[in-house]
């Protein structure tokens, strides 16, 4: 009598059986996300259960949160295969490619990443699309002007500065939108993103100065609901050239002008040039990023009530190979990790890189090379919900 195989069992599973639905359940909540993004392979079941929003939530819950992903977002004309943002880990590795939303038919490039939104501009600048990096739903938004600036629409040109946030109050996300006019008057709309069938562009008063326009990539900024722009120097004497004018989600109201950090300074020591500033959101401020001499400063608003600025970080970099001629707005945007490292990385160079700086060290180290990149943001939820959806 033949002796039995080991390796053969009375079922397909080898001898082993299969572990019930709720067994599987526990154990996988258990294994870490990194992980568990691999084990989607394993079969359909394992797919479906590893990408249902209520097991990713448990299992966010039971996990510490992890560092964020960094989103780098491109154009369609600068990136094969339709791809408009690379999901990448603090190791420069790609975790995910998206393709643009929509038809793949002509032009799209990112604008900003904001709250796990990625807002690209398509054709036009006034042709603004989000996609939800957690959900991948896409949302177009219209083109058109609002009812009330109905009279200046012919007057209107492509010139649009846009800014995206999140009403703390309402958990409402909005859009804020700036246009610009042959008459060189600048028309403010507001819409809310996902607001209902009848959800459009409401006209609201021109924003106090005007503001600057980012040419196809916005320099907007929106910090706690409210979003903060740039003004434009319109003489050589203007003094504050780092002037910054605010917008109010919620109420939907222009608040009072912001001097910024250089020109508030009793001892300013000139005029900065705009094209050396930019502005970023870190732990919850707004934070103007000056380039000088090799030096990026890093200037935190602490109290908008009184305008009170504090440098808190002088990072040196060499500018010469991080910011070279190619384009004026070519800059270096900061995000700050759970464990306080700062990322940098260059936006809008054809040598782009990714750098991370340790405040402790007081050393920053080059992490991977991103290209000519629009945009860069932080993705802040489950790497399994970026693994649920493909485009």
């Amino acid at each position: 009598m033949e002796a039995p195989n080991p390796r053969q069992g009375p079922d397909s599973h080898g001898g082993a059986l299969p572990l019930p639905a709720d067994a599987l359940y526990e154990v996988l909540l258990r294994v870490p996300v990194r992980d568990l993004c691999r084990l989607r392979a394993v079969c359909r079941p394992w797919r479906r259960l590893l990408s249902d929003p209520h097991f990713v939530a448990v299992h966010t819950g039971h996990h510490p949160e992890p560092q964020p992903l960094i989103v780098i977002g491109y154009g369609t004309y600068i990136r094969d295969g339709g791809f408009i943002c690379d999901v990448v880990d603090l190791t420069g590795r790609v975790v995910k490619r998206v393709r643009a939303p929509g038809d793949g038919v002509g032009a799209e490039a990112v604008r900003f990443i904001h709250l796990d939104f990625v807002c690209t501009s398509k054709g036009t600048y006034r042709c603004l699309r989000f996609l939800n990096l957690a959900t991948g739903s896409a949302y177009a938004l219209p083109e058109g002007v609002a009812e009330e600036h109905a009279a200046y629409q012919p007057y209107t040109n492509s010139w649009v500065e846009a800014a995206f946030g999140q009403v703390p109050t309402t958990g409402e996300f909005k859009v804020v939108r700036v246009l610009d006019d042959s008459y060189e008057k600048q028309l403010c709309e507001v819409f809310t993103l996902d607001g209902g069938n009848h959800a459009r562009w409401r006209g609201k008063k021109s924003p106090p100065i005007p503001v600057i326009f980012g040419c196809g990539r916005s320099v907007a900024v929106t910090v706690n609901g409210i979003a903060y722009f740039f003004a434009k120097f319109v003489q050589p004497q203007d003094f504050a050239r780092d002037c910054i004018a605010s917008f109010d989600l919620e109420t939907e109201e222009w608040k009072p002008s912001l001097r910024g950090p250089l020109s508030s300074l009793a001892d300013a020591p000139g005029l900065p040039d705009p094209g050396d500033l930019s502005m970023a959101a870190m732990n919850g401020c707004l934070v103007v990023v000056h380039n000088s001499n090799n030096i990026i400063d890093l200037w935190f608003l602490m109290d908008i009530e009184r305008g009170l600025w504090v440098k808190k970080h002088s990072i040196q970099i060499q500018l010469d190979v991080w910011r070279p001629e190619a384009d004026p707005y070519a800059r270096v945007h900061p995000m700050v990790l759970n464990d306080g490292r700062i990322v940098l990385v260059h936006v809008g160079n054809k040598m782009g890189s990714l750098r991370i700086y340790n405040q402790k060290t007081n050393v920053s180290t080059h992490v991977a090379e991103v290209g000519y990149c629009f945009a860069v943001g932080l993705y802040k939820g489950s790497p399994l919900s970026l693994s649920s959806w493909d485009n």
